[in-house]
């Protein structure tokens, strides 16, 4: 089966979460020999990914892509640009028909991937990974993205959700592809190491995310005021508009040498973070599920994380125990982590729970699920979607 996956969105040290979960996937899916692998990549880019996928099982093709938002220029335009226009049905659709139009060739795939969902699919059969409905949403309503998302839905010869509660609100937003809505749930994006050094150091607090306006740092941040004990560090990409605004509010003296941003780290720097973290904060206001919460639970570490609907789905999905705060509630959020921290082997403990039950996933195990969905797609889509076995089993167990 000939399979062509649609990367260029991903720049590395700049994709955060749909960044990690591509690098896994394509590592899965390229441990089966009976699919032929062609990713396309932005041009400039194709030695980061060979460095993070080192196989010869992946055909590359680079891609040139204009109106890019990862670099200088791209940056201040989203720092000058009002959220309400850079959003826009009209912005979005014009920047899409341009990056369409130096978009790759054609190729004689069997089936197209897209791992990014806000990324207009191509004619073709295609297979698009929705990762979360946050733009649908009425306080993160989007209609440039949204369109996008609705458009790619009904395309789709398939769509894959990683974690239940964006799966439920899809199929129940889109009852029309209710049959072709497949859950298939991935490992832990970056576990920690099988001999992980133990070296905590108290009161450490640890935050790894982009700074998008949606992670929530700005009531973090608020909330560090009023932990004059704790120090924070929060590594991930640096995007604007919202990054100017967190590192000049870092400088201030109620924060000043307690919290730092150290922009996008290499793996062996956010295993050497976590290794001293001595609990994780999730303040996000909505995620499909949370990665940061996934590799506190495989490090040992007590969470802290908002009330938002996804992450208390994702509590009772991993039977994980977390102290649950306001999400935008400084002091709600400086209360939750005082209440970890005075408790917390309990909170330690229940993230090693919750871990037990996630840590025999795999990517090669996920690849495969996703294989069995693409050649569902590539053979015209005869019987019901596959379902992923690892679902069904996890859902069951999470029943009462």
């Amino acid at each position: 089966m000939r399979i062509t996956v649609e990367a260029t969105p991903i720049r590395p040290g700049h994709a955060a979460g749909v960044e990690a979960f591509t690098y896994g996937l394509l590592a899965g899916m390229a441990a089966d020999p009976s699919c032929h692998l062609r990713v396309n990549i932005l041009r400039g880019t194709l030695d980061q990914w060979r460095g993070h996928l080192p196989t010869d099982r992946i055909g590359w093709a680079e891609v040139a892509q204009p109106l890019r938002s990862d670099n200088s220029t791209g940056q201040l335009l989203r720092r000058l640009t009002p959220a309400r226009v850079r959003n826009s049905l009209a912005v979005r659709r014009t920047v899409n028909a341009l990056r369409q139009r130096s978009g790759p060739t054609p190729d004689q795939a069997d089936v197209t991937l897209y791992p990014f969902h806000c990324v207009p699919a191509r004619p073709g059969t295609s297979v698009v990974v929705l990762h979360d409905l946050r733009h649908l949403q009425a306080d993160f309503h989007a209609p440039g993205f949204a369109a996008v998302i609705r458009e790619n839905v009904a395309r789709a010869a398939a769509v894959v959700i990683t974690w239940p509660h964006p799966y439920q609100q899809a199929r129940q937003l889109f009852p029309e592809a209710a049959q072709r809505i497949v859950l298939i749930p991935t490992p832990t994006f970056q576990p920690a190491p099988r001999q992980a050094p133990a070296r905590r150091e108290p009161g450490l607090l640890v935050y790894p995310s982009s700074t998008a306006t949606h992670k929530n740092h700005s009531t973090l941040l608020e909330a560090m005021a009023l932990l004059p004990e704790c120090r924070l560090i929060c590594p991930g990409p640096l995007v604007e508009p919202e990054a100017s605004r967190l590192l000049a509010r870092a400088t201030l003296p109620d924060l000043r040498g307690r919290v730092s941003f150290p922009g996008f780290v290499t793996l062996a720097e956010l295993n050497d973070i976590y290794a001293r973290a001595d609990a994780v904060v999730v303040p996000s206001l909505w995620e499909a599920a949370s990665g940061t919460m996934l590799e506190a639970f495989s490090w040992g570490l007590p969470v802290a994380c908002a009330d938002a609907e996804p992450l208390r789905a994702q509590l009772e999905f991993t039977g994980a125990e977390a102290t649950v705060f306001r999400a935008k509630d400084p002091a709600s959020l400086a209360e939750a982590v005082r209440r970890l921290l005075d408790d917390r082997a309990h909170y330690a403990a229940a993230s090693r729970r919750a871990n037990g039950r996630l840590a025999a996933r795999t990517w090669e195990a996920t690849g495969r699920d996703y294989l069995d969905v693409l050649r569902w797609a590539a053979q015209g889509r005869p019987g019901p979607v596959p379902r992923s076995a690892f679902a069904t089993a996890l859902s069951q167990e999470a029943v009462p």
